[in-house]
């Protein structure tokens, strides 16, 4: 039986449960596989982590080149997170012929491009399992499972955090900072959250899965990614009342000659699947051709749930079962104002005569019509709600009819806006 070592650089929440769920199931591991993989040495800057090696039996640097210089060691783990050093770590490391396995989302997001080109060349392998969604095998799923499958589209819940705050703002019919604070308190958020609520990290996982799917790496700054922070309470009981969730979805499709890639709040059925993704659960629907609809769901954070993905892809790749390199496609992202959706508006107006004509005019002017209007129960100051379901327009069109509308004296704005996507 040949022997495969491996050397984990970084023992964070995800190193540790990897160390420890390693050697927890290695014999379980040993009896699946027909290859024998031993951890040869783990590294992390802080010194201290040399106590969690120690009580592993497990040799421990502080110098992350000692693991990738040792001619040992076949698959580096890189589970510190960041950009640098890990990209100059990982890079080294390909360079020195090692495969390399890592969660890393931000880094694949943004140098993905470079370090797979430079893995094909060493005909090293890069696993990344545990990049996108935690625990759910959606990588292997794409790339293996469904080789033989077109997948025409995907929608996903791709952040627990701000899937967890929209769902408590629900449930406990609490204001988005109350929830947020609450979540930071208990530790469900971080404290410098922007990453989460402002869609950047379901940005980094749409990346990943964009080449996987369509075979693009997007420059990050190209791809549209609004977060929740403007979400109220309102918004989320009127789309109730239209019988709407608001998740923030990360949304890919290739259509005929470009690719169409996004993060936002949207309106979705309460009756499709997407809508029933609670707490800070993570899911993935994917249409595609011939094997159909399917959905994947599970818990995407957490060391322990995490470190099965990392597992997975060092036996995997232990066992030279090498996942299929990706041809990089040339298409344009589309851009955001060309894309056409139905719109959830609302806009609080004064209690005035005429104030609803008003609006409709401009909508008019804008060649947007209205599915349905609704006129809610007066705030403070005599300030109506209004609700509106518009019908197909492109997002260009409406973004211009709104900034005229909050320009009317009767608006009290800014008015919201909330893509709804017939899933």
């Amino acid at each position: 039986m040949s022997v495969k070592k491996v050397g984990i650089i970084g023992l964070g929440n995800v190193g540790e449960a990897v160390v420890r769920s390693f050697k927890k199931n290695s014999s379980l591991i040993a009896k699946r596989t027909s290859v024998k993989v031993q951890i040869a040495k783990v590294c992390d800057l802080n010194k201290a982590k040399a106590k969690v090696a120690k009580s592993l039996k497990l040799p421990f640097s502080s110098n992350p080149y000692e693991l990738i210089d040792d001619p040992q060691i076949d698959i580096i783990v890189e589970l510190i997170g960041g950009i640098e050093p890990a990209n100059t770590l990982i890079t080294k490391a390909i360079k020195s012929g090692k495969s390399v396995v890592t969660a890393n989302k931000a880094l694949l997001a943004q140098k993905g491009k470079q370090l797979f080109s430079l893995a094909k060349s060493k005909k090293a392998c890069i696993g990344f399992e545990a990049s996108v969604c935690g625990a759910i095998p959606i990588i292997r799923s794409i790339s293996a499972g469904l080789i033989g499958c077109q997948v025409k589209r995907i929608d996903g819940i791709l952040n627990g955090t701000t899937n967890y705050i929209l769902d408590k703002m629900e449930k406990d019919n609490s204001d988005f900072a109350q929830v947020l604070s609450e979540a930071q308190k208990r530790g469900l958020a971080e404290q410098k959250s922007d990453l989460d609520i402002k869609g950047i990290d379901a940005l980094h996982k749409l990346c990943i899965l964009s080449y996987l799917c369509y075979g693009v790496w997007p420059s990050l700054k190209k791809v549209y990614a609004e977060g929740i922070s403007k979400i109220s309470l309102l918004d989320i009981l009127y789309a109730k009342e239209l019988n709407y969730k608001i998740k923030l979805l990360a949304i890919a499709k290739k259509e005929k000659n470009s690719i169409d890639l996004r993060v936002h709040p949207a309106l979705i059925s309460s009756e499709h699947p997407l809508s029933g993704v609670s707490l800070a659960y993570n899911a993935v629907f994917l249409d595609t051709q011939p094997a159909g609809q399917l959905l994947f769901y599970g818990e995407g954070a957490g060391g322990v749930p995490t470190s099965s993905s990392v597992i997975s892809d060092i036996v995997n790749i232990a066992c030279e079962h090498q996942r299929l390199a990706r041809k990089e496609e040339k298409l344009p992202l589309k851009n955001i104002k060309d894309v056409k959706a139905r719109y959830y508006m609302r806009v609080m107006a004064q209690d005035h005569p005429g104030v609803l004509a008003k609006v409709s005019e401009i909508l008019a002017s804008f060649k947007i019509s209205i599915a349905s209007v609704n006129q809610k129960e007066k705030e403070q100051n005599k300030v109506v709600p209004v609700v509106m379901i518009t019908h197909e327009v492109k997002e260009g069109s409406i973004r211009k009819a709104v900034a005229k509308i909050d320009k009317l004296s009767v608006i009290k704005g800014p008015s919201q806006i909330i893509r709804i996507e017939d899933l």
